[in-house]
């Protein structure tokens, strides 16, 4: 059995899909997956460059379901961070050893997950857990839906997801040593790691601000921002000046915030909402 984990996706939790369309379709380059309303959640994947992804989740059509807790208490916003692992038991295994349990998930045929306890791991955000049959969910797609817009351009890539975590220890843990990624760079309470191209965390102490004290806003744990542009980019590249990142207009239909680096895209275009 291959060891390889895969860094899928952040999920956003939003109150329509059209909410994500604008910025995320239309001037990001997204391009449609699949979705669908599965009861108490109603998800969407758009695809970026090197099949990274974002999943959109609004409430389904079943009335008082997770989303529409999510959404009534905390409003828009990232709601996890998706890993594609070899084999869930043996990854809860070893999870459980080190003291991180799960709350809830699903065990189907073609796809089992789980989430990771939130105090435990001290991440902020969700941390999902899930091992799919590749045969039945790698090439699955469902047609766009009526109104899906087209895009501006190519899909652009992901340089990296920003995250702040109460703990680098354990982050390091449970990144590296567990789901296995390799830290590309690293310094003081902080460093960025890697799943493959296109498929980065840049992990953060709270008070440490690699890349530029610009780049981070939240004083919280979890996901703080998506740099949009080379998928080499490193928090060097900003601090140095050779690449700057312009930040997006905020958007509180999705509250996530999101920056474009310079090195890809003219200063024109950075600057479009």
């Amino acid at each position: 059995m291959s060891d390889v984990v895969i860094f899928d996706h952040l999920a956003i939790g939003v109150e329509s899909w059209e909410d994500a369309y604008p910025r995320f379709a239309v001037h990001l380059g997204g391009s449609w997956s699949h979705g669908g309303d599965a009861g108490e959640f109603a998800p969407y994947q758009l695809i970026y460059a090197h099949d990274m992804r974002l999943e959109f989740i609004s409430p389904g059509a079943r009335p008082g379901g997770f989303m529409r807790r999510f959404i009534d208490r905390n409003g828009p916003g990232p709601h996890h961070l998706t890993f594609q692992v070899p084999s869930l038991v043996d990854a809860l295994d070893r999870l459980r050893a080190i003291g991180i349990d799960t709350l809830g998930g699903r065990n189907e045929t073609y796809w089992k997950e789980a989430f990771l306890h939130p105090k435990q791991a001290g991440m902020g955000t969700l941390i999902q857990l899930a091992e799919s049959d590749k045969d039945l969910v790698g090439g699955f797609t469902s047609p766009a839906p009526e109104g899906f817009p087209e895009s501006a351009g190519k899909p652009c890539a992901i340089s990296w997801v920003g995250l702040t975590v109460a703990s680098l220890d354990t982050a390091r843990t449970l990144f590296a040593d567990q789901l296995r990624g390799h830290v590309r760079q690293g310094g003081r309470g902080w460093f960025l790691i890697s799943w493959g191209t296109g498929r980065n965390l840049l992990v953060r102490e709270r008070e440490e601000t690699p890349g530029g004290a610009g780049l981070w806003l939240t004083h919280g744990v979890g996901v703080d921002h998506v740099v949009f542009g080379s998928p080499d980019l490193t928090p060097d590249d900003l601090k140095d000046g050779g690449t700057q990142a312009v930040r997006m207009p905020y958007e509180p239909s999705t509250d996530v915030a999101v920056l474009q680096a310079w090195q890809d895209i003219d200063r024109q275009s950075a600057s479009r909402p």
